[in-house]
């Protein structure tokens, strides 16, 4: 398994973890792939990650903060988790569903943030674009308290 150094020492859980129901045969098959990315994000198994995901998959992070943009490709697309990193001291997305379709799957998350005595406690969705092998094509980043999610990463 490939990693990038130091980028899970930001990946601590904090946060008891709500509980995510279990995938059944009801499920599109396309939740599961995002839910095996988004395993391999959380444990740092970046070639993993990007191994699901297409050379220019897009990134798209509303907002006005340090972590707003949209992000092409590989190079771009490690910036912005640099930029995570760097802004936080612990961070954890906890997954409460993947639910998708042929063309676009998505994550409900609860996710926990702390950088000094600050804390983030906010759900997100991300929802993705699927091309037509079934590659993680695009992202939209989507907080669901946006306020809250800036004020969090306010660019200083």
């Amino acid at each position: 398994m490939t990693t990038t150094p130091g980028y899970t020492a930001a990946l601590a859980k904090e946060a008891i973890a709500p509980p995510m129901r279990a995938f059944t045969e009801r499920d599109h098959p396309s939740g599961a792939i995002l839910k095996q990315a988004h395993e391999a994000f959380q444990q740092g198994d970046l070639e993993a990650l990007f191994g699901m995901m297409t050379d220019d998959c897009a990134w798209h992070m509303p907002g006005e903060s340090v972590l707003s943009g949209t992000f092409v490709g590989r190079e771009e697309i490690l910036t912005s988790f640099q930029r995570l990193q760097e802004n936080v001291d612990a961070y954890w997305a906890h997954p409460l569903d993947y639910f998708g379709s042929d063309d676009h799957v998505c994550l409900v998350a609860q996710v926990h943030a702390r950088r000094g005595d600050k804390v983030l406690d906010v759900k997100e969705c991300l929802l993705w674009r699927l091309n037509e092998e079934g590659k993680l094509a695009e992202v939209w980043h989507l907080a669901l308290d946006q306020d809250a999610w800036d004020a969090f990463f306010a660019k200083d």
